[in-house]
């Protein structure tokens, strides 16, 4: 049934759905490197790859890379690294079959 609809007509709701998203930008504390630096780069991720998950996977290394480089890494939760320690295994393992 959605093979019926044709990518003309569904190509103005795409553009409504990320300006909506877009909306959000302006909650973000772009002062606070914790946040903002995440933010950025899981937004710029997500429009440049076309992928939501590959914006929070960046969104997530970032927030890893800021905190630990600030010097607050004991407050990063446990899951929050394991999740990214396998996004990290994730793209090294894509880009090892890539070359392969």
């Amino acid at each position: 049934m959605a093979g019926l609809v044709p990518a003309q007509a569904t190509a103005p709701v795409l553009i409504i759905v990320g300006i909506m998203m877009c909306s959000g930008f302006k909650e973000i504390e772009w002062t606070n490197l914790e946040v903002a630096v995440p933010a950025f780069f899981a937004s710029i991720f997500m429009g440049l790859s076309y992928s939501i998950s590959n914006g929070i996977a960046a969104g997530f290394i970032f927030y890893c890379i800021v905190m630990i480089v600030q010097g607050k890494a004991k407050k990063l939760h446990p899951i929050l690294i394991a999740a990214t320690v396998l996004f990290l295994i994730n793209y090294c393992l894509m880009a090892y079959l890539a070359m392969a």
